[in-house]
């Protein structure tokens, strides 16, 4: 199924820098969970599509994902979510019955100690809704996290506690079929206290995963460690029953996510590009399998006020900018690096937050990753096609701020709060230029030329790179 893999010392920054994002990484195998209550922007202003429909209305529509309210000629592609840091081997394809099913497990007969299939009912949030300051949804764009992110994000009501202060509970019965620790961050390459990734099976085709667990409950560590979860030892997964106490998370986001492995979303174009993060072309709005009223109290806290309240992850659009993009023999979101496989990663997708403001998101901005607002919001990258020809960006600095009440910015005391109108502002500086030039519906030829204009740049030089879908 998804293979874990995925910043811990900048998370108590969180609750008081309001400019950038921050981003905690465990990538555990491939990819796996990012604390980013970050603090978040984009710009207001700007020439547009159609803009989202802004709404708070929960639905209880059941569908694997629920449609944007964006454009009629060209909708924006369902959510399909992103990350994670700490390299592990992946696991082998796991089956049932003979067939083959999609996805890491540590079993030949399937996600370890899984049975059935098909989706069930959860019956009850992650964390006490007390516990909960707001929700973050799918789509972030964090650091490493250089691609729309496939999980949101609890952020526990108080920061300041430490660790181990909120408890986090199993949503429905189902298997523990991979657990993994983390004590370092990919990012840094520096040692962090111990958090945990699980992924639980529901059925052999439905799962969830928690991460950035700052502990495990002890019954469920011990059992963890007669074989390191397969490591040493035949791995027959840790059964688990509604409502039990899994674990407990503090002073940072706890990753949740949801995958039906019987749906795959189009707004990735190739899904063969994700084998390192399999899990993610599965990725599903969550919301509808909560019972109403527990359904009702998430999407209350939930910062995104446009449908699909859970985010959206997948923007390819077969022969337009939009979506992303992987450096041309990187083999795709695996990277040629494992230990920095973002670093080919490129996309243009819209703000999560704010989804009428346009992002611009690379692995290697002269050296790290970096995220930025594309000033004036133009050319739109939904239009930007071969035909278009040279395409030159400006990149920004943004600040995201509650309409409703302008003076409070980004994340963090003080900050954006559930049931804000949330904008965008360019910041004042010009951060560098980008020139982009699609040279095929599935080829694009890209440079970026940190510290300067787009006036002061004539053109591609040998540094150009080209990046394929």
């Amino acid at each position: 199924m998804r293979y874990g893999w995925a910043m811990r010392s900048f998370h108590m920054l969180v609750a008081f820098i309001l400019t950038m994002f921050v981003v905690a990484c465990g990538t555990p195998d491939p990819a796996s969970g990012v604390d980013i209550t970050p603090t978040l922007g984009t710009q207001l202003a700007g020439t547009l599509e159609a803009q989202p429909t802004r709404t708070s209305t929960p639905t209880a529509t059941r569908s694997s994902i629920l449609p944007p309210t964006i454009d009629s000629a060209a909708r924006e592609a369902p959510p399909s979510p992103t990350p994670g840091r700490t390299p592990i081997a992946p696991s082998p394809t796991p089956k049932s019955n003979g067939q083959a099913i999609p996805g890491g497990g540590s079993q030949d007969t399937g996600f370890a100690g899984c049975t059935g299939t098909g989706s069930v009912e959860f019956a009850q949030s992650p964390m006490r809704m007390e516990d909960v300051a707001h929700l973050l949804p799918y789509g972030m764009l964090a650091g490493a996290h250089v691609t729309p992110i496939d999980h949101m994000y609890f952020s526990p009501a108080d920061w300041t506690l430490g660790r181990d202060v909120y408890e986090v509970r199993a949503i429905q019965d189902g298997v523990i079929y991979r657990m993994q620790p983390r004590d370092i961050n990919v990012d840094t390459g520096q040692t962090r206290a111990r958090e945990w990734r699980l992924d639980i099976a529901h059925t052999c085709t439905f799962t969830s995963y928690f991460d950035l667990l700052t502990s495990v409950d002890p019954a469920i560590e011990a059992e963890w460690a007669k074989t390191e979860g397969g490591r040493t030892g035949r791995w027959n997964g840790i059964p688990l029953k509604a409502g039990q106490l899994v674990g407990h998370v503090g002073a940072q986001t706890l990753d949740f996510g949801v995958y039906d492995y019987t749906v795959t979303l189009d707004g990735l174009l190739v899904p063969e590009h994700y084998q390192r993060e399999p899990w993610k072309v599965h990725t599903i709005d969550p919301f509808p399998y909560f019972p109403q009223d527990v359904r009702d109290q998430l999407l209350a806290k939930m910062l995104r006020q446009v449908e699909p309240r859970a985010g959206v992850i997948g923007h390819d659009i077969d022969g337009k900018l939009v979506g992303n993009w992987f450096e041309q023999g990187t083999n795709g979101y695996a990277g040629s690096d494992p230990q920095k496989y973002w670093d080919g990663h490129l996309a243009f997708a819209r703000d999560t937050l704010d989804p009428t403001h346009w992002k611009f998101s690379i692995g290697d901005f002269d050296g790290p990753a970096r995220q930025f607002g594309i000033k004036g919001n133009s050319p739109n990258p939904r239009e930007v096609s071969p035909e278009t020809g040279l395409v030159r960006y400006e990149l920004v600095d943004t600040i995201l701020y509650a309409i409703n009440e302008p003076t409070r910015q980004n994340l963090g005391p003080g900050g954006l709060r559930p049931g804000d109108d949330i904008g965008t502002r360019d910041g004042d500086q010009i951060r560098g230029a980008v020139l982009v030039q699609m040279d095929g519906p599935r080829m694009l030829r890209l440079q970026v030329f940190p510290g300067q204009t787009a006036d002061s740049v004539a053109g591609f030089t040998s540094a150009a790179k080209l990046y394929e879908r």
